[in-house]
């Protein structure tokens, strides 16, 4: 597990002008040790290539899975896709979901010819976490053996309007309320990690889906979607 970015620092820290608190390093280890996995913590690596690619090559000797945040935009700064391409394959980026969509896929070779798995997580924080759970997660119990993985939804009524749907299916972040609806959390930002603590789940929207009031959804709760 590591972290890319110049501009992140580690809670308890000075907080520089233009610098942002590294919250996915908690966030993502502990999703991993809810799971049993034993993390190696790489920490945060800096926007270099180079030091990208050492990164993948030290993680790729001494794990079965890598799991990145950051870097796998389209940025000057953003080095996961050469590094990854150049250390083994990217086998495939992007995925139509909202929050989610710079998503990368694909493995990094070892020097015994064999080869670790690798997935690049987004670094906004609510991005990282949706991912985690709804692809991340089904991906390490596979990998445990575990056959069934997929999440179990619910129909539940929305106490919500929702007029204006992405062209990408949606997940937003809602919770139960005391007559049985769903209400959502107000800033439903990739940024605001807080919406996934007020929330217990997601509202799953197919692409284009708008909502009112009164509809029924389909709703994710985080109980079948952490462990």
């Amino acid at each position: 597990l590591f972290s890319t970015g110049d501009e992140l620092v580690m809670p308890g820290e000075p907080l520089p002008p233009g610098a942002i608190y590294n919250s996915n390093r908690y966030l993502l280890r502990a999703l991993c040790e809810a799971l049993g996995c034993e993390v190696l913590d790489l920490g945060i690596v800096p926007d270099r290539l180079d030091a990208t690619r050492d990164a993948l090559r030290e993680a790729a000797a001494q794990c079965d899975l890598i799991l990145t945040s950051g870097g796998v935009g389209v940025g000057e700064e953003d080095h996961i896709k050469p590094a990854l391409t150049a250390e083994g394959a990217l086998e495939s980026w992007k995925i139509a979901m909202k929050p989610g969509k710079p998503l990368a896929h694909g493995h990094v070779r070892r020097e015994d010819g064999g080869r670790a798995d690798f997935i690049g997580l987004p670094g906004n924080p609510v991005s990282s976490f949706v991912t985690f759970v709804l692809l991340v997660r089904p991906f390490i119990l596979r990998r445990m053996g575990v056959a069934d993985v997929a999440p179990k939804p619910y129909t539940v009524r929305a106490d919500f309007d929702w007029p204006k749907p992405d062209r990408r299916r949606e997940f937003l972040r809602a919770r139960r309320n005391a007559d049985g609806g769903l209400d959502l959390f107000a800033n439903q930002s990739s940024g605001v990690l807080t919406s996934t603590i007020w929330g217990d789940g997601l509202v799953d929207l197919a692409p284009g889906q708008a909502v009112a009031r009164g509809d029924t959804v389909s709703f994710l709760p985080f109980e079948s979607l952490l462990y």
